[in-house]
């Protein structure tokens, strides 16, 4: 029993040192506006400054009015048709009687960052995307994607 309990201790401490030496993190950057907030999250390596996975969420306040709730369906149609299909792109969508909810998630490890054709079939998905993750170097780098969205108004979440 003992030998089980020491067994199990190193093995626990190695895991703990395995994961404090990651060098995995997530930031996130908020913009609130009237009708609609928006959050976008990145997975990216510290120390190599690569970005690997970015995840865009947009929440429609459309107990507002009629008007608000009307263009947030739409642009709920415009993004889920944009992105079936696309390699490396999950949408997910909820809604209730005062909110409407997109999530778009974006694996870059399979998602064609430079694929004319695809960018052509989904304009705004695209577009959002070259927008948040700007590559340098042949990397998505996170720092330049920081001042990317930074520019377009976001804020960090600290």
């Amino acid at each position: 029993m003992k030998k089980i309990l020491k067994l199990t201790m190193v093995l626990l401490g190695a895991l703990f040192v395995l994961v404090g030496c990651s060098s995995e993190a997530k930031s996130e950057f908020d913009l609130d506006l009237s009708d609609i907030k928006q959050k976008v999250t990145y997975v990216y390596d510290k120390e190599k400054d690569s970005v690997s996975s970015v995840t865009f969420n947009l929440i429609y306040d459309i107990s507002k009015s009629k008007e608000i709730e009307e263009r947030a369906r739409s642009t709920q149609k415009l993004i889920v048709d944009d992105a079936s299909g696309v390699e490396g792109v999950k949408v997910t969508q909820s809604d209730s009687a005062k909110e409407l909810k997109i999530t778009i998630e974006v694996d870059l490890k399979k998602f064609n960052y430079e694929d004319g054709k695809a960018g052509a079939k989904a304009p705004a998905l695209y577009s959002s995307v070259h927008t948040a993750v700007i590559k340098k170097d042949g990397i998505y780098s996170f720092e330049e994607s920081k001042k990317s969205i930074l520019k377009e108004g976001f804020q960090e979440v600290k």
